[in-house]
């Protein structure tokens, strides 16, 4: 219910929203999130509703397949923007963000403003418009 209750939420704000995957996106928590009008997602980051090992254990009742079923679940930012459940991919330092915070804070401070710039100004109507229909074509591609 809390789910549900968060993506409603999300879907119903009158402000543009842009969420950002830094890290490992792995629970429900994540439905929320792809409410957004922009999904932005650090190139080594990864973002599923269920940890590969969750999904393991459920599919074949063994954690020990979690690499067989992140492949399948295409939890990589680039099978994600394929798939069109992100919109773009935020490229890290190299070695990746944990070895330069401070670099991978600033390339993401400027994604997020020209995203919220390209936002800005839009009618509230029809910004929860763009993302419910955003939201209802995940897995349509």
């Amino acid at each position: 219910e809390a789910i549900a209750r968060s993506t409603e939420a999300c879907l119903a704000l009158p402000v543009p929203m842009v969420a950002t995957i830094v890290g490992e996106g792995g629970s429900g928590g994540a439905v929320a999130l792809a409410s957004a009008e922009r999904v932005l997602m650090l190139e080594h980051a990864v973002y599923s509703v269920i940890s590969p090992e969750g999904c393991a254990s459920i599919l074949w009742r063994t954690a020990e397949k979690a690499s067989d079923a992140a492949e399948a679940m295409k939890v990589t930012a680039q099978h994600l923007i394929k798939l069109g459940v992100i919109d773009r991919i935020v490229g890290e330092p190299s070695g990746g963000a944990h070895r330069d915070p401070a670099a991978a804070a600033r390339a993401l401070v400027a994604v997020i403003g020209e995203e919220l710039d390209n936002l800005a100004g839009k009618d509230p109507a029809e910004l929860r418009r763009q993302r419910e229909e955003r939201f209802l074509r995940i897995g349509s591609l």
